[in-house]
């Protein structure tokens, strides 16, 4: 039976398909039905908040003609009346906010600061009683402070309701707003009145309040439903309102550094009148809102109460059809998706992972290497998981084969590269042969000068032909019969860049252990190694500009320090850089930036460590490590042949002391002995990198394996 007819009967039974949904959305319909339940002690708290926000105005009002003249026995007497009518409304909203069953997240820190602020108004009230102690701005800012918190209490009522209901309790908010704007707005005229004329702080003052009741008239214009609109534009044409706006014209009109001219009684009475127009909206539209909140909460518990009693019908033919039809379904699946991820996180990368070495496929074609790969995943019946099964199989067989054939791609070019080489350093070997068998027969100095050129470029082209066959995963074509010490061997690798009179070279190695030397088989490629390093050093720093390079002892082994002054690396740059090094195997371009893959590859064959700091405009540094298993020990191991130990060299013969120790103009050109020091000096970096009789020697076979 495929898995068409499967669904099929399944949704034979009507409500079988729906039960695992059914008994989540009784879950859901019954925390809405909480939720709603706990919504509307809310919205019934933020009513009561809306009304404590109308009494602190008041009180503040109050405060400030008492605080602005010596207060009257009649001004007190209303303060306390008003004060106690706040009272009232406090109490009732801690027994609402007691009443709570759960404080909400984004309620805590809100109903905390109101809390405090209400512990504090008797305080708060005696130094507007008192006159002591009494700063008019201190005691208008608590009270602003408080009905900012009351007001930011009606807003967050709305952060966990229904999608439904958000929008008539954000409307519901703005208008505490709007009222408390116009409050601040009434209170700020009213100070700046009562100064000699109108500062510019106050000036502000006024236009932020007034600003303020716009922007927050503008939001509840468009989330309020028309009948509220209709009440507010109702409460904002009466003759108290219209007075309002003639006098707030004149303040308006009024520059900085003018007397702002108001009927203080006026403006109070048209203002009061006008907030308590703007209250008795507000409080109407609280109640509209508690009505909807609380049928919101009727119509979930109504829902809960209806799902429920179906849930409890269906439950039983649900279970039965369910493990009839769904058992093995799932078990099928749960197969499929476990032999799935085997393959695309083990089995797969695995496979490729193994195809990276190079004649990975041995004797086999990349088809023959791809159909010889299990299938990942175990086929049983011809339903649509079993296709899914198949199809998978299909897919992981085409990724190894690709994989195959990149692989075979791979090992073509790596012989490509190994012919190439091999023909060209056929080549070379000739050439340098040719030039040393001239070199040995002339003794003009300048013909002999322009002979160690050619000698160099020679070395250079031998260097290319050697990264190629790295590439390509062999080693290089020579093996040398002796070991070298640790300045001949970087002596060795400057002889093999184009610009070699930059460069400083010191040996600390040598100089405390001349017997300490670098084992044979690995000085050409060691060689090499360096000669990548220095040549990118000098290449990117001026003509003008010191190389250093720095061998020193570290344990049993030492730490070679290629230092340029030169353009240095980017961050991205330096990131490429040290990525190209640590896995040369994955370069694709690594022809284009062949130095630094042939680096990482000698590096990666004798376990050497490399460092690269850099930044731009401040050159680079390379460290190398080199391990104790390039050392090896020869007590009579020296310079030159048959001349008794002596230090090794700390400085490499630059072009001014090849300069020095050429012969003069009137010296004998002919002197064999004078040429012969020359020629020393010359050939002391070349001489190192090559054998004695400029004669290539035969491939290494353990270097060749190590590839």
């Amino acid at each position: 039976m495929n898995l068409a007819r499967k669904l099929a009967l399944l949704v034979a039974v009507p409500l079988v398909a729906v039960v695992g949904f059914a008994t989540l959305a009784l879950v859901t319909s019954f925390g809405q039905a909480v939720e709603s339940g706990r919504l509307a002690d809310e919205v019934s708290l933020a009513r009561t908040a809306g009304v404590l926000t109308r009494d602190l105005h008041r009180e503040r009002l109050a405060s400030l003609a008492m605080l602005q003249n010596p207060p009257t026995d009649e001004q007190r007497t209303a303060f306390r009346r008003l004060a106690g009518r706040t009272d009232a409304h406090a109490a009732e909203y801690r027994a609402q906010r007691a009443a709570l069953s759960a404080v909400p997240d984004h309620f805590v820190d809100v109903l905390e600061r109101i809390d405090t602020a209400l512990g504090d108004l008797p305080a708060l009230r005696e130094q507007v009683l008192s006159g002591e102690r009494a700063n008019l701005s201190a005691i208008t800012f608590r009270y602003r402070i408080t009905a900012a918190d009351l007001a930011t209490l009606r807003e967050q009522v709305s952060a966990g309701a229904p999608a439904e209901l958000t929008g008539d309790l954000r409307a519901a908010a703005q208008l505490s707003h709007i009222t408390e704007y116009i409050g601040l707005q009434q209170i700020a005229v009213l100070r700046a009145a009562a100064d000699p004329y109108l500062s510019p702080a106050m000036s502000d003052e006024v236009s932020a309040a007034r600003a303020g009741a716009v922007d927050a008239a503008y939001t509840f214009s468009q989330g309020a439903p028309a009948d509220w609109l209709g009440w507010y534009d109702r409460a904002r044409i009466g003759e108290e309102a219209r007075a309002v706006q003639v006098m707030d014209d004149g303040v308006a009109r009024t520059q900085p550094g003018q007397k702002v001219v108001l009927d203080a009684p006026a403006w109070t009475s048209a203002m009061n009148a006008h907030l308590d127009q703007l209250g008795a909206v507000e409080q109407r539209v609280d109640d509209a809102v508690v009505a909807s909140v609380e049928e919101y909460r009727d119509s979930q518990l109504l829902r809960t109460v209806i799902q429920a009693c179906a849930v409890v019908a269906t439950l039983a033919a649900a279970i039965v059809v369910a493990i009839w039809l769904g058992a093995p379904m799932i078990r099928g699946l749960r197969q499929l998706r476990g032999a799935a991820h085997t393959a695309a996180y083990e089995s797969l990368p695995a496979a490729v992972f193994a195809l990276r070495g190079r004649n990975a496929l041995g004797k086999a074609t990349p088809k023959e290497y791809a159909d010889a790969t299990n299938d990942a995943v175990v086929v049983r019946g011809t339903d649509e998981i079993a296709q899914v099964g198949t199809a998978f199989n299909e897919l992981n067989h085409s990724a190894v084969h690709l994989a195959a054939q990149q692989a075979a791609m791979r090992d073509q070019m790596d012989s490509m590269f190994v012919a190439l080489a091999r023909r060209a350093e056929r080549l070379t070997s000739a050439l340098i042969a040719q030039v040393d068998l001239t070199e040995r027969g002339e003794q003009d100095p300048d013909r002999l000068a322009a002979l160690f050129t050619l000698d160099h470029l020679a070395t250079r082209m031998r260097r290319t032909n050697n990264s190629l066959l790295i590439l390509g995963g062999e080693g290089s074509a020579r093996v040398r019969k002796e070991p070298m010490s640790c300045h001949d061997l970087l002596n060795a690798a400057v002889s093999q860049i184009a610009r070699y009179q930059q460069v400083d070279l010191h040996s600390e190695v040598d100089l405390q252990d001349l017997d300490r030397v670098i084992a044979a088989e690995m000085t050409d490629h060691l060689a090499h190694l360096f000669a990548e390093l220095i040549d990118n050093a000098t290449a990117f720093s001026a003509p003008s500009a010191r190389v250093t390079v720095v061998a020193a002892p570290s344990g049993d082994g030492a730490v070679v320090t290629v230092t340029d002054k030169g353009l240095g690396l980017t961050p991205e740059a330096l990131a490429a850089a040290r990525a190209r090094l640590a896995d040369p195997d994955r370069d694709v371009g690594a022809v284009r930036a062949m130095g630094l893959a042939v680096v990482g590859r000698i590096a990666s064959w004798y376990g050497i460590g490399i460092e690269i700091r850099s930044a731009p405009k401040q050159g680079t540094v390379v460290k190398v490590g080199l391990p104790p298993r390039v050392f090896t020990r020869r007590a009579d191991f020296d310079w030159f042949h048959g001349q008794a130990k002596a230090a090794a060299p700390s400085t490499i013969v630059t072009t001014q002391t090849r300069a020095a120790q050429a012969p003069s103009a009137g010296a004998d050109q002919r002197d064999s002995a004078k040429i012969s020091g020359v020629m020393t000096a010359f050939a002391r970096g070349i001489g190192a990198h090559r054998t004695a009789n400029g004669k290539p020697d035969q491939p290494t076979p353990d270097l060749v394996e190590k590839s």
